[in-house]
């Protein structure tokens, strides 16, 4: 039961308290690109959740050798991005298997699996030192804060389309980075974290 409470607590401590989309910025430029097309949420969404989780708990792992362990944050990063590759190479591998997996569907493996929120949650289960449980609910935290970000886009994008005294200078791009900015603002504040940190 403890380690379940665990994994939850990490899984809502990222989801919610530090949403590594606002408050870090990671993932936020495909968070932003998809909320302008949601039906490909939950596919992409799983993706991002599977990718992250499954690095999150290998690199926690491979960090228990000793010789790993004390390496630098270069060399970790490396060897990270190392493992994200062969995950990546192994679900491509699979999904050319699997027959009636679309050439989209494949792109989206792609873009999900060298997402920025992707290759910076083992670097942030490093610097947290997280064990193996904790990075797995920290995976599935960031998958679902990579849904919470897309929704509260998704709905200040039709809220801002909605808004006739916008100026022509803050319509489009200008306003989502508004938006957004304000979004991580508040998550900011949730996760009482400082700003000029």
């Amino acid at each position: 039961m403890n380690i379940f409470l665990n994994l939850l607590s990490a899984a809502l401590y990222v989801m919610l308290f530090q949403n590594l989309i606002f408050n870090g910025g990671y993932g936020l430029s495909e968070a932003v690109r998809m909320s302008a097309k949601p039906r490909q949420l939950l596919p992409m969404a799983v993706f991002i959740t599977l990718f992250s989780t499954v690095i999150s708990a290998l690199c926690v792992l491979i960090d228990l050798f000793p010789l790993i362990h004390n390496l630098n944050e270069i060399y970790h990063a490396l060897i990270y991005v190392g493992i994200l590759l062969v995950v990546y190479i192994i679900a491509m591998i699979i999904a050319n298997i699997i027959p009636k997996v679309q050439p989209a569907t494949k792109r989206r493996i792609g873009i999900a699996a060298f997402n920025t929120l992707v290759l910076a949650m083992p670097l942030i289960n490093y610097r947290s030192a997280f064990n193996v449980v904790e990075s797995i609910g920290a995976g599935l935290g960031a998958g679902l804060a990579y849904i919470i970000a897309v929704i509260l886009i998704n709905s200040g994008l039709k809220k801002l389309d909605t808004i006739t005294t916008i100026s022509k200078a803050f319509k489009g791009t200008p306003a989502i980075f508004i938006y957004t900015s304000l979004l991580s603002l508040a998550f900011t504040g949730i996760s009482g974290t400082s700003v000029f940190i």
